[in-house]
């Protein structure tokens, strides 16, 4: 990948490959940084939305997997089958989860 100051040198030499004078060459450079730092700019910003929208999806996922973990805990509060067996794969599940949304969450 090519540096901003060469790919502005590039984009210079190629709008200003007709002109010989130092300051259309100057001018040419800067309009060139310009449009790069734009460049950049955006994809900032494309990058930041996008993290955005994965920590919306993790935050649904976390509140999905307590809301069904708080269905199960129901479930066997009125069927009376509550086993350590059970409470521990609960757990289990529960903690995997979270260190999943906290290590794509780190990524970020």
């Amino acid at each position: 990948m090519r540096t901003r100051e060469e790919q502005a040198k590039s984009l210079r030499d190629s709008l200003c490959a007709d002109y010989v004078s130092a300051p259309v060459h100057e001018a040419g450079y800067e309009l060139a940084m310009c449009h790069i730092e734009e460049a950049e700019h955006r994809a900032e910003q494309r990058v930041r939305a996008e993290i955005g929208r994965d920590s919306d999806r993790l935050d649904n996922m976390r509140e999905k997997l307590r809301i069904a973990k708080n269905g199960l805990l129901r479930v066997k509060e009125i069927t009376g089958q509550s086993s350590r067996a059970h409470q521990a794969a609960d757990r289990a599940l529960m903690q995997i989860a979270a260190r999943a949304i906290d290590a794509a969450r780190e990524v970020g």
